[in-house]
């Protein structure tokens, strides 16, 4: 159970780093949004740059289609991590008046019948989506849009990847929290946001810094 408990975490890390990868693509989010309005008001800018080389690779179309594709890659890189961490939306009256052991149940109930077998039919179309993409060599509708469309696309591959990774991980801490030692099952329950109680939420945050 101590091994389960470790493997959990490395998945979880493993989630964790790769949301604060793509938390970095804020940055050059804000720079497009930022030089796209300022082009927009300021028209000699604009001008110069369509009678330059660097229309190539700085169009208005490329950097409004730079701006969905970036807004994407962040949310699917980082919605693994916010499902860690209970930061997702959840609205459930019946559920909030329950004890821990029956939420954990619940949870458990639902990764098994719900959201692994869900989560295993997207990664399979995301496979499928990425494939075509690629085969057909998929570009932007727009002539001075983004060619090379399966590597947007490739980031929703990775995201419901890292989305099963986050619900094995919470259903080995599930195991251990409803079936493990007396003296794991504490652990396992500091590592269960959405499992916890409100008044929890301190030792949540404990163990995800750890």
């Amino acid at each position: 159970m101590r091994q389960l408990l470790v493997v959990s975490d490395m998945l979880s890390r493993l989630c964790a780093g790769v949301a604060r990868l793509g938390s970095w693509l804020i940055l050059p989010l804000i720079l497009v949004i930022v030089y796209d309005v300022v082009t927009r008001k300021i028209v000699f800018i604009q001008q110069w740059v369509m009678n330059s080389w660097l229309y190539e690779y700085i169009s208005p179309t490329k950097l409004q289609e730079a701006e969905w594709h970036l807004h994407a890659m962040i949310f699917l890189m980082a919605y693994a991590l916010a499902y860690l961490n209970s930061a997702h939306v959840r609205v459930d009256l019946w559920r909030e008046k329950q004890s821990e052991r029956r939420r954990g149940w619940v949870e458990l109930i639902c990764i098994l019948i719900f959201a692994l077998p869900f989560c295993g039919v997207l990664v399979y179309e995301a496979w499928q989506f990425v494939m075509n993409a690629y085969v057909q060599g998929e570009g932007s509708s727009a002539l001075t849009g983004i060619p090379h469309r399966w590597v947007i696309k490739s980031f929703l591959l990775l995201g419901v990847s890292l989305l099963v990774l986050a619900l094995l991980a919470t259903l080995a801490r599930l195991v251990i929290f409803l079936f493990g030692p007396q003296a794991l099952r504490p652990e396992a329950l500091a590592r269960l946001g959405m499992v916890q109680q409100p008044a929890d939420e301190n030792a949540r945050d404990s163990a995800e810094v750890q």
